[in-house]
Order: structure tokens, then sequence, then C-alpha cells
């Protein structure tokens, strides 16, 4: 190889060299410059709850409508009150009702979400044609179900053991609350059945709906109930040979209490200090605690009187007349000339008058003579006719089979 061929090969070789740094350098310098892709990703946007803030709040213990729109709409709370008065019962605006929605960025009220329970809402919402306003009613799902369960120590927590709740255990007690006082006649081992509507909203509890069947079982005396419409289309509860369960009285005038003091005609009393008759049977139980009337009749006094303190006085057929002492105040409407029904709330419970603490003293007279409220012989109220009677035995057939969990027999029909 020659001078000449050795520089010329070596010229080749430094620019070939010359080539590489200056695409090398050209790689570098577009990798420290940012590409679209990464420009985007740095990029940052404020979410919508910025410019758009969410708000909830509770209705509180002496709300109104009038007061959640101040609240919640500043200077606009006449018009959104005015809306919200046509959309809402003000009876339903409870304690805990829930009002939710969003602000404008200027801190108007744009949007509002009132949540009366997990099935029933209005929303609201404001546009250049006014408050628009849509009801949200979401359908409600049945299931007859069947639950049966043993009383250890109450029915409550029987009802919770055996899938119910409280508020299940509650209508079983209204059932039966012409045979089975819950506070005195429950026994440990005592055993139910029930079969009843389990309703759902989208798949969450709701709530019970009606209960078709119950047996009940008290220091083994077995207690059927079924229910079906009398000849004037109420629903009542009937035994198995269709005599109605609904007596002339009630067992006890407070749903749960306890007996603090028994009928007796020689008993000491604690404040007069001295042996007295005592014509009733006193009810220990808060001050509040709702008393509800045994039997239909008609009020003949509802005022202060003497000892007795606040004391509603009822007249009803057949001679018998009850008296409720001890009031802390009457039950709304409720006045002499008032015409009452089984159950209603005639007042609540109280310690006027002569008493050394909260209780109601439920006293009975039978033809002017005092008789114990425990010893009443309640009759049954009126029976089906014969012909409806005759097609509740069939239906009861079908509805015993869901009660002892087997095929109805052959001619029952629900």
């Amino acid at each position: 190889m020659t001078f000449e061929g050795t520089v010329r090969t070596g010229r080749w070789w430094l620019i070939g060299l010359t080539l590489v740094a200056l695409i090398l350098a050209v790689m570098m310098l577009v990798a420290g410059q940012p590409t679209a892709a990464t420009t985007l990703d740095r990029l940052t946007v404020d979410p919508l709850t910025a410019y758009h803030p969410p708000f909830q709040t509770f209705v509180a213990s002496g709300d109104t409508i009038e007061s959640v729109c101040r609240r919640l709409a500043g200077d606009d709370w006449v018009v959104w009150r005015d809306v919200l008065v046509d959309e809402i019962d003000p009876k339903r605006l409870f304690p805990g009702t829930e009002f939710r929605g969003t602000l404008t960025p200027s801190g108007a009220l744009e949007r509002l979400e009132v949540i009366f329970d997990s099935r029933n809402e209005v929303h609201l919402e404001a546009s250049v044609q006014g408050i628009l306003v849509a009801r949200v009613e979401r359908p409600i799902v049945s299931e007859v179900v069947r639950l049966e369960g043993e009383v250890e120590s109450s029915l409550f927590g029987a009802m919770d053991s055996a899938g119910g709740d409280p508020e299940l255990a509650v209508q079983i007690a209204q059932i039966y609350q012409w045979d089975i006082d819950f506070l005195r006649d429950i026994r440990k081992g005592d055993t139910f059945i029930v079969v009843a509507d389990r309703q759902t909203v989208d798949g969450e509890f709701y709530g019970w709906g009606t209960v078709f069947a119950t047996r009940f079982i008290n220091d083994g005396r077995t207690l059927d109930a079924v229910v079906y419409p009398d000849d004037s289309g109420r629903l009542g509860y009937y035994d198995l040979e269709g005599q109605p369960l609904r007596k002339q009285f009630l067992r006890s005038p407070l749903k749960f209490s306890r007996v603090t003091s028994r009928f007796s005609m020689s008993r000491f009393h604690p404040v007069l200090r001295r042996r007295m008759p005592h014509y009733g049977v006193d009810y220990g139980a808060p001050t509040g605690t709702p008393v509800h009337v045994t039997a239909d009749g008609t009020v003949t006094l509802a005022a202060r009187n003497g000892g007795g303190g606040n004391m509603v006085t009822v007249r009803h057929t057949n001679g018998y007349v009850t008296n409720y002492l001890h009031l802390s105040r009457y039950g709304k409407g409720i006045r002499r000339g008032t015409r009452v029904s089984q159950g209603q709330v005639i007042g609540y419970v109280g310690s006027t008058g002569l008493s050394t603490g909260p209780h109601l003293d439920y006293r009975v007279t039978l033809n002017g003579k005092w008789i114990n409220p425990l010893a009443i012989s309640s009759p049954a109220v009126k029976p089906l006719s014969e012909d409806r009677l005759q097609r509740f035995l069939a239906h009861a057939l079908a509805v015993l089979s869901l009660i002892i969990d087997e095929p109805p027999p052959v001619g029952a029909r629900c």
C-alpha cells in the first residue's frame, strides 16, 4: 500500500467517526427534549369538584324547609323554598333526612337531592327555565320468607337470631297483643314461625311488608294467626278456625313495660304512707312512653283529677270504663267527647299527681265496680260471615302448609 492510499483510507475513517459523533450528539439532544406524550403527561387538570364543590347536610331537630334553604341557598333561599314546599310534605322532614348537592363556582346552589330513604328521593336542579324537579321512586322487590326461632331471653333477641329484626318483632307482638303480654307472659323455650313479606330495594333490605301467617307457642299453648280481609275489606288476623284474634280489650295499654304494682284491696301507699286499696295495675315506663286505649270507646274525662294527676277516662260498650292516671300529657285531639279506637295513643306516661316516679296507673270498672284489669275475660270482635268463613278455611289450609313447611292439601287455596 502506498502512502497516498494510506492517507485516503485514514481520511475515510475520520469522516466516519465524525458522522457517528454527529449522530450521537443529535440523539442526545432529542432525548433531552420532552416529547408530545411526555408533555401531556405532565399537564394537570383541576377536578370538577374544585369548581362545583359538593355538600352534604342533615335535618336537625327543629329544622324547617325554610331554615334548611336559608342554610344551603344563601340569597336564593326563597326560590328554592317555594319549590320545595310544593314537593315535600313537612311532616316527612324528619331529623336525619339527608340533603346533598353541588354549588356553582360562585357559591350558588345549583343541584339539590333530598334523600328520604333508600327508595324515595327528590332531585332539583337550577336551569335557565327555573328549578327542574324529578322524583325518584325505586321499585320494591318482595320475597316471601319463612323464619323460625326460639326464645332464650326476649322476643327481640330470638327474632334477630332467626334473621328478623326489631321491626318484625314488634309486628308479631302487635298480632298477639290480645293474647300475650310479651313482657309478663314470655317464657324461655317459647318458639315461633313467621311467614312474611321481606322487601328489598336495589338488592338492599328495605323493610317488612305483610306478615301472612305466624305460629307462636307460648308456655305450651299454640297460637296461630293468618291474615285475611273481613267483610269490609279490612285486614285482620284469625286462628285456623276463623276466629278473630282481635278482642274487645288489649292485654296492656303499653306496648312494652313492666308491672310494678298489682290490683289489691290492701296496699301500702308509697306517698300517703298507709295501707289502702289499689284499684289498678301500675306499669313502670319512662316519661313520654305512649299510652294506648285498650278498647274502642268515648273519652269522658281528659283533665287534672286530684291524686290521679293528668287523667283520661274512656267509656266502652258492655258497661266497661277504663282510666289512665299520672299522664305527662294527653294524646293529639284527646278531649271530652272524642271517639277513640283500640290502640290509639291517648296520652303519655308521666308522674303527675300522687306519684313517686314515672308510671301508668291503669284502672277498669265494670258496671260501676272496680275489677282487676289483668283478669278481664275479653270477648272476640265480630267474626267472619259464614260465606267468608268457608273461603277463609280453604285459604288457611294453604297458609298452614307454609307454617309447617309441607305441600298444601287438596282443596287448599291462597
